[in-house]
């Protein structure tokens, strides 16, 4: 149970460094354009923000994880699809339609899809590629003729 509130206050930690930094970032270059004081001002104003609703989404990702694994009993990828779907579901529901929550945690499954089936797809390709190399490398090794066999 430790393990999983520490899991949690990390992940709220990493999501808004990185809402933080990657929020600052966009808005300050989107914002460029105008002037540079008026860029400073939008990281200002922004970077905070996008900071703490990354920082929620981590947050909720993470606590829905580890409830998916507890209440599951097994560690498997199906966690790793649903969990992004409650996150965004329950995200968006404080502020949207149920409609619009719907189609927010429809989003989230397919984040959470390709995040479970992309490094998957990319193993197999790998290990197909290392099949492939070793195949490749056995035939063509040279065939000596047995010299022990041989007629002097």
């Amino acid at each position: 149970m430790e393990e999983c509130l520490d899991d949690v206050i990390n992940s709220a930690g990493h999501g808004f460094m990185v809402g933080l930094i990657g929020g600052s970032t966009f808005h300050f270059f989107k914002s460029l354009c105008n002037s540079q004081a008026t860029a400073c001002n939008a990281v200002c104003l922004n970077g905070s923000r996008v900071g703490g609703k990354v920082a929620a989404w981590a947050t909720l990702f993470t606590a829905s994880y580890d409830a998916l694994v507890s209440v599951r009993q097994k560690d498997d990828p199906w966690n790793g699809i649903f969990a992004p779907a409650i996150s965004s579901g329950l995200l968006s529901l404080s502020r949207r339609s149920l409609r619009a929550s719907a189609c927010f945690t429809m989003c989230g499954a397919l984040y959470g899809i390709a995040g479970e089936v992309i490094p998957i797809m990319r193993n197999k390709f790998e290990a197909d590629c290392m099949l492939e190399k070793s195949r490749k490398a056995a035939s063509n090794t040279p065939h000596f003729p047995d010299v022990s066999s041989a007629k002097v």
